[in-house]
């Protein structure tokens, strides 16, 4: 069912993305960020990323760097903000804290270079660290914890790529390190479960029966998980769209306002359901607003998302249109 999306928030650049000519009109990257070169990479079909998985013993243990709780705390903090690792258990955010290795660079000392192949993944606590592409010269600064970007060094490991760019210290600078292994572990172990949790949820989502199973793969990969409190909006009428929700958990209702008043246009909408996807498929404003009944939680598919991988459903999603339109006359005329 339709109800629409309200204002997107500012998006940070997904350094953990590789760019490519296809993604770049959608995307919000920084202007002195833009500078860095894609990594060399393989893909797949519909450009899925081919990246090796790290293979560990069954022994393997991470390793543990000890640290004061001040230290702890103000890891927790920053990597805790990082898109890479926000949707990790307490559990999973512990090995990486605790794996974490504490580096000291002096002024001038380059931290890694372009071409070299890629071993730690870094997080900045203090100082400033200056990037720079073989060809273009510098290309932005990175800072410390306060910092809006305080990490580096994620692609070449995310994709088994080459250092994209050499990382210099432009002062003294405390850095955090962790190993490639760690690193790529913890995150394909999260990347899994969330793919066997969501391929499992998808094959129940009716409209998307038509789909292949690497289809609802790829589905369950591209999606975001957004939470809504009890009585918030999750999308208004007339903003431009740029999701697609399906309800993983809670309830919405669709609302629209006639006369004046806001006037629910139809059932509510329960885990399975789905809604925003009107605007998409007709490149219109929201048709109506949505707000959760009680705390929800959906998955999102981004507009580009959606009309590359749901376009062939495009017929029955817009069978929702014709009900849509009958609930609207029925509440103007109060049948």
């Amino acid at each position: 069912m339709p109800g629409e999306e309200g204002k997107t928030e500012d998006v940070p650049y997904d350094s953990d993305a590789p760019s490519s000519e296809e993604d770049s009109e959608d995307d919000y990257i920084d202007e002195e960020e833009s500078k860095l070169p894609a990594p060399v990479i393989k893909k797949g079909r519909r450009g899925t990323v081919m990246a090796a998985a790290v293979t560990v013993a069954e022994d393997w243990q991470p390793p543990v760097f000890e640290k004061g709780e001040a230290e702890k705390a103000a890891l927790v903090d920053a990597v805790s903000k990082n898109v890479l690792f926000s949707e990790l258990g307490s559990a999973e955010l512990d090995v990486i804290i605790s794996a974490m290795k504490k580096l000291d660079y002096s002024k001038g000392e380059d931290i890694i270079k372009q071409g070299e192949e890629g071993d730690l993944f870094y997080v900045v606590e203090d100082g400033e660290c200056e990037i720079y592409v073989e060809g273009v010269g510098k290309v932005m600064d990175i800072g410390g914890f306060g910092s809006p970007r305080n990490f580096f060094g994620e692609l070449a490991l995310l994709y088994d790529a080459p250092r994209a760019a050499t990382v210099t210290a432009a002062g003294p600078v405390v850095c955090w390190g962790l190993d490639r292994v760690t690193f790529k572990k913890i995150l394909q172990d999260q990347t899994q479960k969330q793919r066997s949790l969501y391929k499992t949820f998808l094959e129940q989502v009716p409209v998307l029966a038509p789909l292949s199973v690497y289809e609802k793969l790829t589905i369950a990969d591209a999606m975001q998980i957004r939470t809504f409190a009890a009585d918030e909006e999750i999308i208004v009428e007339g903003d431009e769209g740029y999701e697609f929700y399906i309800v993983e958990s809670g309830e919405v209702m669709c609302l629209k306002d006639i006369e004046g008043k806001q006037t629910s246009v139809s059932d509510p909408l329960g885990p399975g359901d789905y809604f925003g996807e009107l605007s998409l498929i007709n490149n219109e404003k929201r048709a109506a607003t949505v707000k959760a009944v009680k705390d929800t939680k959906c998955l999102t598919i981004d507009r580009k998302t959606f009309k590359r991988l749901l376009g062939p459903l495009e017929g029955i999603l817009r069978e929702h249109e014709e009900v849509y339109s009958k609930y609207v006359e029925d509440a103007k005329t109060g049948s």
